[in-house]
């Protein structure tokens, strides 16, 4: 190392953080925000995550200085998944105390899934560095729903175990909603331990450089529906595909759907839409940098979020929902439990995997598109309460507890 180097990190006296996420860092937007929001509050942020498919990012992105551990995250059955979790809490881990012998954290900030990967701060937090958990999502909701499991089987009572086991090691935990913040208080997690920080979404507004930013895509005229994020069984586009094909002719609108998905599951949605004769109206725009998926959801006629019934939606926060109340679209969403606590009668609702459902819900909204006026204002007071703006300061108080006041 150079004199001037080491003067340089010698005279630096800012706290650091490591954040450890299983996520391609520049891909996920809640890892970024919270990351590049400590930077602006001072803190130097060190991120550990995995190898995007698309190869090696920048080494600093936002301020932020990324560690990419040589994996990439494939989708597969349970052997897959327990292999990739494994190999990044063993990557993560090693990467973790090498860093921290160099200079050492105050603070380790670890996002799940997987919980049990809060044990890669482990060795720093024997030695006195706080920790904190993220729960994306509640780990035995997400093992019953992606593995058809019973709610009382024995790897979901292990997730639950795994659970409360990692929620005990952190200093603090952080919660991605109420449903989730809940059911882990419900598992035994005590209440003052545990803080909510929404996914509120980007702050996006209607955009005057839509069709600027979308250049080159195939955007047809007149009436749109967007889906713009994951692409799998999970988001239950085929119900929202044949809801579409229900509609009047006078009243279907085009269906653009942008994001990743497994190939095998894309075309199954092409051929879906073929067979139902409406593969002229659903376009699949592949993968949107954040700036093209915000214009796009801009030029979408309602806010339609589906998503299939089983115990992790049943506490799901779409960040699709706090983007389109934004942006003043009519909200129509799946009849869960925890949407309709936190949305009340600012949405319209339908009933999972119903297409008639469904399809009924967008008729009223195309053929009465001025009717939503109370609700649509309604959604969008709710939602601002779960703004990034709001969910920074929360964030940046449970930061100040846990691991000492910021460096700003």
């Amino acid at each position: 190392m150079s004199p001037a180097r080491a003067a340089s990190i010698e005279g630096d006296v800012r706290p650091r953080v490591a954040v450890v996420a299983y996520t391609e860092y520049e891909w996920d937007p809640r890892v970024r925000r919270e990351a590049e929001g400590l930077v602006e509050d001072g803190y130097v942020v060190h991120a550990i995550v995995v190898r995007p498919r698309s190869g090696s990012s920048a080494t600093h992105v936002g301020g932020v200085h990324v560690h990419e551990v040589p994996l990439m995250i494939r989708r597969g059955g349970k052997l897959r998944y327990a292999y990739q979790y494994a190999m990044f809490f063993l990557l993560s881990t090693l990467l973790l105390v090498r860093l921290h012998a160099g200079r050492p954290f105050r603070l380790v900030h670890v996002h799940s899934l997987p919980d049990f990967q809060v044990l890669c701060a482990l060795p720093l937090r024997l030695r006195g560095t706080a920790v904190l958990l993220d729960l994306h999502e509640a780990m035995p909701e997400i093992v019953a729903a992606r593995f058809r499991l019973d709610t009382g089987s024995l790897i979901v009572r292990l997730a639950e175990f795994l659970e409360r086991i990692s929620c005990r090691l952190a200093n603090h935990v952080i919660a991605a909603n109420d449903g989730i913040r809940a059911a882990v208080i419900a598992r035994g997690v005590p209440s003052d331990r545990i803080t909510c920080v929404y996914n509120g979404g980007d702050a996006i507004d209607m955009r005057d450089d839509a069709a600027e930013q979308l250049q080159g895509f195939p955007l047809p005229p007149g009436r749109v529906i967007v889906h713009a994020g994951g692409i799998n069984p999970e988001r239950d586009l085929e119900t929202l595909i044949e809801a579409v094909a229900r509609l009047p002719s006078s009243l279907r609108p085009h269906l653009l759907v942008a994001g990743e998905g497994e190939p095998d599951y894309l075309a199954g949605l092409v051929a879906h839409a073929n067979r139902l004769g409406i593969g002229n109206r659903v376009r699949f725009l592949g993968k949107l940098s954040r700036e093209q998926a915000a214009s796009l959801m801009s030029l979408s006629t309602l806010g339609v979020v589906t998503l299939r019934a089983n115990p992790l939606t049943e506490l799901a926060w779409p960040t699709r929902i706090a983007e389109f109340a934004r942006l003043r679209k009519p909200l129509i969403v799946p009849r869960l439990r925890f949407l309709q606590e936190t949305l009340e009668d600012s949405a319209q609702y339908y009933d999972p995997g119903d297409p008639a459902s469904l399809a009924r819900e967008l008729e009223r909204a195309l053929v009465s598109p001025g009717v939503r006026e109370a609700a649509i204002a309604k959604a969008e007071s709710i939602c601002r309460r779960f703004e990034w703006g709001r969910m920074r300061t929360v964030l940046r108080g449970v930061y100040e507890r846990v691991g000492g006041s910021h460096a700003a």
